[in-house]
């Protein structure tokens, strides 16, 4: 039995390692009580992964749970909803039997589709203030009266949620309605909307201690969202999300942006590229945004705005800004180098509709070193191979990149230092021609990435490949966003699943 206990654990261990030749043996998937002893020498959230990997280790897992006489639930957070009946069927056995777990603060859903069986699993979750439903359909009529016992909720996000069947509009946005009259502690929410949500249900919304909204004023009623932001007396973090390009106007951002407290204001983000009528109202659009003195983190990504403001002022006005996005095609490297050498900036965002690399040149060619950039974000720029060589150089310190461009080539991403890609914490690649960029080149990046934490993949499939890489070498990585057009095996699937934290991005 010894020997069995000890092949068997190296089995487990082996588990992360997964390939699609991975079989399980028979005698070991029979033996129950060797898998038992097994379970409790885990962590309880690597055992509840392990319930993944088949319908045999799920059956075995819930039977030693049952055996236990306390549960701690502690380290298994976020609890993270799965698609499987199997899987649904544990935690409602879990909440039913262990009080521990209704002590858990956060849920992520993965999943692509909530039944009502996932609702009234979260109805029992009175401590939960964390939950992110973001991109789910929504297969339950009546889902209000379970958010109606999340009392405690802090932060919710429901961007692109949309209901089963377009016949259900009306009544899934009066379910919306009638769950947001709830959340009375809400301090942070994102909110979409989509074709199937208008918006009308935001008057039910509690703002009373809303810190952070994320919201869509073109894909919504915007007297609602215009509503909803004069009702926030204590917004500090306010984002206009840009859901499918669409453009706004002037006038539009200027009502959104009369804040009852100006002051309060620390980062203000506005996505879109085209701001209509801003020959007229350009100058006013720029002397409300002026108000907000406090502001830490700007960001702006309409290229006819960015060109008509004093970009060199931007420090005199934000005074304690350490964050800036901002689309260069309009400006030169001198005013990002003036704005680096005056500034204190730890994060930088670069966009480029142009696809000129002169802003690039300028900011790596000209031998600074930028040692307060952490985070850095390069968007639709390309380069030669020899400019690669100097990042490294540039950005010493730098722990989260992303990288966007359909001009990129998979050359150009691998001469960068391998030492670069190893300090790396996030990791982020965006869109790029994926002729130019092969996953051989991507998977080939991601091999380097020894320290990564966090990885998104965008817009381009993660391969069966990546993910044998991810399992075997990225030993620190905790989250993978993948696109839906991920077609992965099933055995690396729930071996992602396991390993790490796994979401969808919408």
């Amino acid at each position: 039995m010894n020997f069995a206990f000890f092949f068997i654990v190296i089995e487990v261990r082996m588990l992360r390692i997964a390939s699609s030749q991975v079989v399980m043996n028979e005698q070991l998937i029979c033996n129950e009580q060797v898998w038992f002893r097994v379970f409790s020498n885990l962590k309880l959230g690597d055992v509840m992964r392990l319930s993944y990997v088949s319908k045999e280790l799920n059956t075995f897992v819930l039977n030693y749970l049952k055996t236990l006489k306390e549960i701690n639930f502690t380290e298994f957070v976020p609890l993270q909803l799965q698609l499987s009946d199997e899987s649904r069927q544990m935690f409602q056995w879990v909440l039913q039997n262990c009080a521990g777990v209704r002590e858990l603060k956060e849920v992520i859903s993965a999943s692509y589709c909530l039944t009502s069986m996932d609702f009234t699993m979260m109805s029992n979750l009175c401590h939960l203030t964390v939950l992110d439903l973001s991109g789910c359909i929504i297969c339950c009529d009546n889902f209000s009266d379970a958010f109606s016992q999340l009392i405690n909720l802090k932060h919710l996000n429901l961007s692109h949620v949309v209901p089963l069947e377009a016949s259900a509009t009306v009544h899934f946005e009066y379910n919306l309605k009638l769950s947001l009259r709830n959340f009375k502690n809400l301090e942070s929410f994102i909110f979409t909307g989509s074709d199937f949500v208008q918006g009308w249900c935001l008057d039910a919304l509690d703002c009373t201690a809303l810190q952070k909204l994320s919201i869509c004023p073109t894909s919504l009623n915007l007297r609602e969202v215009i509503n909803v932001i004069r009702r926030c007396e204590q917004l500090r973090d306010l984002q206009f999300l840009n859901r499918c390009n669409e453009s706004i106007d002037a006038t539009c951002l200027i009502e959104l942006l009369q804040l009852k407290n100006v002051t309060l204001l620390k980062r203000l983000s506005i996505g879109y590229k085209v701001i209509e009528n801003l020959h007229t109202l350009g100058n006013e659009l720029w002397t409300t945004i002026r108000k907000f003195v406090n502001l830490n983190c700007i960001e702006m990504f309409c290229r006819d705005f960015v060109e008509m403001i004093f970009v060199e002022q931007i420090k005199v006005h934000f005074p304690n800004l350490h964050s800036l996005a901002i689309e260069t095609s309009a400006i030169n490297s001198i005013l990002i180098l003036y704005l680096l050498r005056e500034g204190n900036f730890k994060e930088l965002s670069l966009v480029n509709t142009r696809e000129c690399r002169r802003i690039l040149d300028g900011l790596v060619l000209n031998n600074r070193v930028y040692l307060n950039i952490r985070r850095l974000g390069l968007h639709n720029f390309y380069w030669k191979s020899s400019l690669s060589l100097q990042f490294d150089r540039a950005f010493p310190n730098l722990e989260e990149l992303s990288i966007s461009g359909d001009r990129l080539t998979g050359e150009t991403l691998l001469s960068i230092d391998k030492q670069f890609y190893e300090k790396l914490k996030v990791l982020h690649f965006g869109l790029m021609d994926l002729h130019l960029v092969r996953s051989v080149a991507v998977n080939r990046i991601l091999g380097l990435c020894i320290n990564l934490e966090k990885l998104a993949l965008t817009d381009r499939p993660l391969t069966d490949g990546m993910a044998r890489t991810l399992i075997e070498r990225c030993r620190k990585l905790k989250e993978v966003v993948i696109c839906r057009e991920s077609h992965l095996c099933p055995v690396l699937f729930n071996a992602l699943r396991r390993t790490f934290f796994l979401k969808y991005c919408n």
